[in-house]
């Protein structure tokens, strides 16, 4: 595990983060036959890095078999190479996720350039998780970090919360917004999980609620 600081913005918070780079959507019912690759993006200290998305079909009808991969390509400052699956999954016809939209994008680098943040992104209808991703160029390996867990504890039975990202802190911690779908309850009730900014800390794994700041 690694600590992580982050280029960030002068101001508190970006109310919407935009990514450097993405891979677009696929489904199983939709996928360019090679892949979906985005540009290149490159660090302050000459690495580079591209995410893909493929999805590879075999057999006929029913007997589909649809594998989504997530891809990371990396490039050194020699030049040279490589391409790591960093999530993979597999569906079949008769799954409800076969048409579930998949998508994954450049979120950012580490101030000294040598870590690289991604996001693995999979939707249908109101369901939708969100997984950061982490690959650092100089100790070769990655770490994916699931959001679920650390809020699962905090999200009462039956409410749904999805998560975005939204930038980093100065302090180097991932700044993420957390909210409920329930928007067709009662008139006058409250979310079952408000709207919420919260930091996670990468390497113990833990999160923290960020106060909003009161209008003066």
């Amino acid at each position: 595990m690694f600590v992580l600081v982050f280029w960030v913005v002068p101001c508190g918070f970006a109310e919407e983060s935009k990514p450097l780079a993405d891979a677009g959507t696929v489904t199983c019912d939709y996928s360019p036959p090679t892949g979906n690759r985005s540009q290149w993006v490159t660090s302050s200290t000459g690495f580079s890095t591209a995410v893909e998305l493929q999805t590879a079909i075999n057999g006929s009808g029913n007997h589909r078999r649809c594998v989504t991969s997530w891809r990371l390509h990396l490039r050194r400052q020699d030049g040279n190479e490589q391409v790591i699956t960093v999530g993979q999954r597999e569906d079949t016809p008769d799954d409800n996720e076969w048409t579930q939209e998949n998508s994954f994008q450049i979120d950012g680098w580490s101030q000294d350039g040598n870590i690289v943040v991604t996001s693995q992104i999979q939707a249908q209808g109101d369901w939708d998780e969100t997984t950061p991703i982490l690959f650092d160029f100089t100790k070769k390996r990655y770490s994916r970090v699931e959001l679920f867990p650390l809020f699962k504890a905090k999200i009462p039975a039956g409410c749904y919360v999805l998560f975005r990202i939204l930038g980093v802190s100065d302090s180097g911690a991932v700044l993420i917004s957390a909210f409920s779908t329930d928007d067709d309850r009662a008139p006058g009730t409250p979310q079952c999980f408000p709207e919420s900014r919260w930091k996670l800390d990468s390497r113990n794994r833990s999160i923290t609620r960020v106060a909003r700041q009161q209008k003066k």
